[in-house]
């Protein structure tokens, strides 16, 4: 297994915030602009790659949301089966 980032991609972070987005008729490339982030920091926090408690909070906050309700906590039993999910998609 590749252990290239310390965090696997996470699809349901990823749906949480593409559904804000879509609320809003923006994208991902809109979020970061709006926000003034580079868009790679902004897409590896959204896929859960990238972990930034002040970035996170900036995004939760940009949405009118608890930073917990976009990104809740992982436990490290939660990154074992992301890993292993991610791991068999690779694989297949």
């Amino acid at each position: 297994m590749k252990h290239g980032r310390p965090y696997p991609p996470d699809k349901e972070r990823r749906v949480r915030i593409k559904t804000e987005l879509a609320k809003r008729d923006m994208n991902i490339s809109d979020l970061a602009h709006a926000m003034d982030i580079p868009l790679s920091i902004i897409s590896e926090i959204t896929n859960g790659i990238r972990r930034s408690k002040k970035t996170e909070e900036r995004i939760a906050a940009f949405f009118g949301k608890e930073p917990r309700e976009l990104f809740p906590p992982r436990t490290k039993k939660d990154l074992a089966v992301m890993r292993e999910e991610n791991a068999k998609r690779e694989a297949s």
